[in-house]
This record gives C-alpha cells, structure tokens and sequence, in this order.
C-alpha cells in the first residue's frame, strides 16, 4: 500500500522547515525591538537601560519558542501559528516574572564586570563565571516552566536540582550554548537569532528523558 502524502519523508521534511521558519519568525517579530536597538545603539553600560527595556519580551517569546518545539517533538506535527500564540498567552505570566528575575540578575552582573575591569580586572571572571552558572540554569527553567505548573522558588530549585542530578544533558546543553556562541563569533549579529527554532527543537528534544524523570517524582510526591 503505497503512503499517504503526509507519511512521506519529504512532506515531514516540508513541515519542519515552515514550522522552523514561521515559528522563529513570530520570535523575532516579539523581540523587534532589541533588534532595532541592536543597529541602533552599541551594547555598553551606558546603554544597559535600554537594552534592558527592549529584551523584557525575550523571556515569553522564548517560552513560547520551546513550548511550540516540545509539541513538534512529541506530535511530530503542530500548527506554527495557532499554537506558538497560544503557548504565548498560556505561558506568558510565569516566563514574564522568571525572565525578569533572571535578566535583572544578568544585567546586574554585566555592570559589575565592566566595574570590576576598571578597578579589580582579576575579579571579573567571577562574575562570567556567574553569568555562565544563570545561563546553564536557564536552560533548564524555561523548558521546565513551559512543562509544569511550578512556584518561582521551586523552579530555581528544580533547575538547580537538575543541573547536577542529569549532569551529561547538562553537558549537551551547555555545549550547544558553546556552539551558539561560536556561531555568533563567527558572524557577528542578530544573523544568528535565525536559528532560534533549531536551538529550542534541540533542547526540548534533549530534555524529553528529564522531563519523563521529573514528572513521575512529581507524583510520586503528590501521593
């Protein structure tokens, strides 16, 4: 029996890239803002403010993102449009307020690298090593908000949690950031937001065993 044109490898293919496509389109049209910020303004401390302001909506668009990704994933098929709106709206309270706690924290610990460079350069690396620390917990918290129900305090400890107890995703997880950061390295710019879909396809798919682990524990906990 010959297969329906939706079973057919180049449909799915087909499918994949107008999900990725569409998808990531949606994200950059929500963080707009910093992007034109971005050609218009040099990153410095003296235009932190600013760049602060124009990123608050990167937290639910990312959300969202990975959201949109985690059902592709798992159904192999979504509806870019209706359903990255839809995870939007649904998720964009709790990704809103971790995101501002989280960026809050990262802008902070930028100023305080560029002040300790002027003053005390040997200390700066503690500060990166923080910025590092926050970034690798947030690739835990944004999949793990986008997945349960959870309070801000057990979110930051969850992701903690997982960190360390799935230490080799950890270690996939903070090696596609390296790679991410490579890729901006090599071409310097917003170019490399284009590959937003493919970063979040990869870490929902990554994280699916996490997720299967934290779910049972949560009702385990629950009896």
């Amino acid at each position: 029996m010959s297969k329906s044109i939706m079973e057919r490898p180049i449909y799915r293919i087909t499918s994949y890239i107008y999900a990725f496509f569409i998808t990531n389109l949606y994200f950059l049209l929500l963080i707009s803002p910093f992007i034109i910020v971005y050609y218009l303004a040099e990153f410095t401390v003296q235009n932190i403010l600013l760049y602060y302001v124009t990123l608050i909506p990167f937290g639910p668009a990312l959300a969202a993102l990975l959201k949109t990704m985690d059902k592709l994933v798992i159904d192999k098929i979504i509806q870019p449009t209706a359903d990255f709106w839809h995870y939007f709206v649904q998720n964009f309270k709790v990704s809103m307020k971790y995101w501002l706690i989280q960026w809050t924290i990262f802008v902070i610990l930028i100023i305080d690298i560029y002040y300790a460079n002027l003053n005390f350069s040997s200390i700066s690396i503690i500060f990166l090593i923080f910025i590092l620390f926050f970034l690798i917990l947030m690739l835990y918290a944004f999949p793990i908000l986008t997945r349960f129900e959870v309070k801000m305090k057990n979110l930051f400890v969850i992701s903690f949690y997982s960190m360390f107890r799935y230490i080799k995703k950890t270690f996939l997880n903070a090696s596609t950031l390296v790679a991410f950061a490579i890729i901006y390295y090599a071409f310097p710019g917003v170019f490399v937001l284009f590959f937003m879909s493919l970063l979040c396809f990869f870490l929902m798919y990554n994280l699916q065993p996490v997720f299967k682990q934290l779910q049972e524990q949560f009702l385990k906990q629950e009896e």
